[in-house]
């Protein structure tokens, strides 16, 4: 399971965090929401992942990875890979 830090927005439509928790229930990937003070100085664990205190960040299995770009991006190659995963399987079964 994925763990995505966040702002306290109350809804998915005003931030940027938003659009990475829709992106990541769009994808199908369980993830549990941090919600992170208003104030950056408040935000240390933020801070011990990633050297800044900004968010989004999610954290998934071992990957950290931090902006709302880079994680769509993230989560856009882990959609490759298990589409191209899903294709090969059924060539692998006819091959046998």
């Amino acid at each position: 399971m994925a763990i995505l830090y966040r702002c306290k927005a109350p809804t998915d439509r005003v931030c940027r965090c938003g659009v990475v928790a829709r992106r990541l229930r769009r994808s199908g990937i369980g993830f549990q929401e941090v919600r992170v003070p208003f104030l950056k100085r408040q935000r240390p664990e933020v801070d011990e992942l990633t050297g800044q205190r900004w968010v989004p960040v999610l954290v998934h299995g071992e990957h950290v990875v931090h902006d709302s770009h880079r994680i769509v991006e993230y989560l856009d190659h882990l959609d490759s890979v298990r589409s191209a995963t899903a294709a090969a399987r059924p060539a692998r079964q006819g091959a046998a």
